[in-house]
């Protein structure tokens, strides 16, 4: 009798679990077949060979700061616009010229992290900007300062000034009227032949070394 009541509860067990499989798959097939006529009939699911996929491009931010070089009595807009242009006309070189002066793009190690990084030195040409510029004028200085006040308040692009030996008396001129407007503005004193130095990497962002 124990030995009847041992396979008769077996029995139970084995179609208990058969019968839990049946309504499982059960279950999934109603779930799919209902899936499967939603998306066949939601309008939204119907292909449009007409749109194409376009990779969304990053948003482009105004510049922080605008660079001028001062040096015998001239000021000069620094052209990054050319030294972009010369590297992607030449990916390939470490270096190129514009017609403010010379680039050289510093090789950087491997960085995993994702974060655009970049080292770049410019020295300037003195001459060149001498034979392309004006001399600094009062009403230079007058009309530059009202183009980086107005620059400051539509973009919040703020001037740095690299001066040079020669351009220093040019620069006392241009500060008190800097001061007197009440630009934020930056200036850094370099030799004559000591380049300007620009670059990214990630001790900026980690470790807070750099501010404005």
């Amino acid at each position: 009798m124990d030995h009847d009541e041992l396979t008769n509860s077996a029995f139970l067990d084995i179609a208990t679990n058969l019968l839990a499989v049946i309504l499982i798959v059960t279950l999934f097939s109603l779930v799919a077949v209902q899936h499967k006529t939603h998306s066949s009939t939601h309008p939204a699911a119907q292909p449009n060979p007409t749109l194409r996929f376009v990779e969304p491009q990053r948003d482009l931010f105004p510049p922080f700061s605008t660079f001028f070089f001062v040096t015998s009595d001239r000021v000069a807009r620094w052209d990054q616009t050319a030294v972009i242009d010369a590297l992607l006309a030449n990916p390939q070189s470490l270096s190129g010229t514009t017609p403010q002066g010379r680039y050289e793009w510093l090789p950087e190690v491997l960085i995993t992290r994702d974060i655009d990084t970049f080292q770049i030195n410019f020295f300037l040409d003195h001459p060149a900007v001498l034979n392309q510029e004006p001399p600094f004028s009062e009403t230079m200085a007058d009309r530059l300062i009202a183009d980086l006040t107005q620059t400051y308040q539509n973009a919040r692009t703020a001037p740095v000034f690299i001066v040079y030996p020669s351009g220093m008396e040019t620069f006392t001129l241009l500060y008190a009227r800097l001061q007197n407007a009440g630009l934020r503005f930056r200036w850094f004193a370099r030799r004559a032949d000591e380049p300007l130095y620009l670059g990214r990497h990630p001790a900026q962002f980690t470790d807070h070394a750099i501010y404005w």
